[in-house]
């Protein structure tokens, strides 16, 4: 399921990122709705680092947390 919410976030940021190239070199005005998909998707990553982030420095600061049962790999 994860596969398929990445494929879809992919698919979503480079159609919005490859529209909003084509409109600045055509110097025309970007479409209020592709502008708040790229914000949405600018929040989503950004928010996904941060918590990424924290849960990468707990793990290095020796805290053992539960992660969910398809992390079946040792960390160290």
């Amino acid at each position: 399921m994860a596969e398929f919410f990445i494929f879809i976030y992919a698919t979503l940021a480079m159609f919005v990122i490859q529209a909003m190239a084509a409109n600045q070199r055509h110097a025309r005005p970007n479409p209020q709705m592709m502008t708040m998909v790229g914000w949405g998707l600018f929040s989503l990553s950004s928010t996904l680092a941060v918590l990424l982030g924290a849960v990468a420095l707990a793990l290095a600061l020796g805290l053992h947390m539960p992660l969910p049962a398809t992390f079946n790999a040792p960390l160290f």
